[in-house]
């Protein structure tokens, strides 16, 4: 029991895109508004995770059966109810310090806005996860969306760029949970589960997903990255060094040297990823040490927070096959 307690995926929620999102909207802020505030920050870092270890400790409880009927086999599965209500209840009241540490009333409404979506988003009656584009929609805000503005709600940073980056937020969770319902179709509908691409079918599902929402989701990490290149100019380099990279990767697909694995996934999306969730946060971080040393803990965090992209890169690497867009196994 020990064993499956410890290799539970909720407890890697610290290296998630989710993470990773939130720590480049936190240290773009840091940098924009010139503010030197180390405790709020790590107390924020920590708020979003134990509000993102919730998200998967409740939805893994009330989607037991229904993954217990797909054949998903999940650590979770193996841990007596008592002890699941017990953890989740423990988050809630560790979640709830930290809203009581950082005391700001507009993130405070947004971070229990967030935790009742995340409720709703699984548990009967509402279940809002099976109600087609409501589902996706709701997963799109309780996943980054949120986390990220209750990230500009703290600092009370409501200028053009927050919406810029809430967009881009979203967008990037719609990739992500529209990936997900692609892959899982088949298995959804063998158990009759209902998500938005069994409502509106594979083919649909795909049109929209790669004409629509993949496209738009790149132009809004695109932007993001203009705001951060007119905001330091030496972040053009990173961006451009990652861009460069993606013909090579082109080449070496087409080559055969590299095998892309599950296709579902536009392949022009990688290098935004690796901008979005990688390059960015770790460069923001080190741009913050450089005006002041006493932020080494944030490049420290950014820094571990790329824990399971490096494992799984090097991992894809030794395949050579690229990696599915998800970062842990889904245990």
């Amino acid at each position: 029991m020990l064993k499956e307690l410890l290799g539970y995926r909720g407890w890697k929620v610290w290296a998630s895109y989710n993470m990773h999102v939130c720590l480049l909207a936190l240290l773009y802020v840091l940098l924009t508004e010139d503010l030197l505030a180390l405790l709020p920050s790590l107390v924020l870092i920590s708020s979003l995770g134990f509000y993102f270890m919730y998200g998967f400790l409740i939805n893994d409880f009330f989607d037991m059966p229904f993954d217990i009927a797909a054949g998903k086999r999940r650590a979770v599965h193996k841990l007596p109810r008592v002890m699941l209500v017990a953890i989740i209840l423990f988050v809630i009241f560790v979640s709830a310090l930290h809203v009581l540490y950082l005391k700001v009333p507009y993130f405070t409404l947004v971070y229990s806005l967030a935790y009742v979506l995340a409720t709703l988003y699984s548990a009967p009656p509402a279940r809002l996860k099976t109600r087609g584009v409501v589902g996706i929609v709701t997963n799109g805000l309780i996943e980054k969306t949120l986390p990220v503005l209750a990230i500009f709600c703290y600092f009370q940073h409501f200028t053009p760029d927050a919406y810029v980056f809430v967009a881009a937020a979203f967008l990037a969770e719609l990739v992500e949970i529209m990936t997900h319902q692609i892959l899982d179709y088949e298995a959804d509908v063998k158990t009759g589960v209902r998500t938005f691409v069994t409502d509106v079918g594979l083919n649909a599902a795909f049109k929209i997903y790669r004409g629509v929402v993949c496209p738009a989701t790149a132009v809004a990490m695109l932007l993001v990255c203009v705001l951060i290149c007119s905001l330091m100019r030496y972040a053009v380099l990173v961006v451009a060094g990652v861009l460069a990279a993606y013909p090579a990767l082109v080449l070496l697909i087409r080559t055969g040297r590299i095998q892309r694995g599950k296709k579902a996934i536009p392949l022009y999306m990688s290098w935004l990823y690796i901008l979005f969730y990688s390059a960015l946060p770790v460069f923001l971080a080190l741009v913050l040490v450089s005006r002041s040393f006493s932020n080494t803990p944030l490049l420290l965090v950014a820094l571990a927070s790329q824990y399971y992209i490096v494992k799984y890169n090097l991992n894809s690497l030794k395949k050579r096959e690229l990696i599915h867009f998800e970062i842990f196994a889904d245990t």
